[in-house]
């Protein structure tokens, strides 16, 4: 985020050159140097090769896992939480990792697949009223939504006026 990356803003293409800066951030490499020789071949092979520029791409996208994430069951509370008071997510997400022994640079380098997890394993710890749904539980819930939106398309509403 803090380099404003197309493979998490969206705002732009994404060229072989993005894939290994993304690369080098995840590995917790030293950056701010010149790009290296090898980086320029990695480069120009890719561009060379959109097939292969495809398939890690779409490595990359398994390693940062997003897709595996836990998804939340929405909490219906009348009581007003404190909200996020304007902290940006990833700044509240390391903090907290932080917070709980973490060192600073494992917490600012490790994978946000692995710090939204432990994030959420900590808060759960700690007694924050969070609910994680089980894989059984998500599949079941895109099964309803399924069934429902072919119910939707299946009997068109009805809307007649008196």
């Amino acid at each position: 985020m803090a380099f404003e990356s197309p493979l998490v803003t969206g705002s732009r293409g994404i060229t072989p050159a993005d894939l290994i800066f993304a690369c080098q951030v995840c590995a917790e490499e030293p950056l701010g140097g010149a790009i290296g020789w090898v980086d320029k071949l990695r480069v120009l092979s890719l561009q060379r090769n959109p097939e292969k520029f495809e398939r890690l791409l779409q490595a990359f996208a398994g390693y940062i896992l997003v897709d595996d994430w836990p998804k939340f069951w929405e909490q219906t509370k009348t009581k007003s939480g404190g909200g996020d008071k304007g902290v940006p997510w990833p700044l509240s997400i390391v903090a907290n990792l932080i917070a709980s022994g973490i060192p600073e640079k494992r917490a600012w380098e490790m994978p946000e697949c692995q710090a939204i997890w432990l994030n959420s394993a900590l808060a759960i710890r700690k007694g924050a009223d969070v609910s994680i749904m089980s894989p059984e539980e998500e599949a079941f819930m895109a099964e309803e939504e399924a069934k429902e939106a072919a119910a939707a398309a299946s009997n068109p509403a009805k809307e007649s006026t008196p």
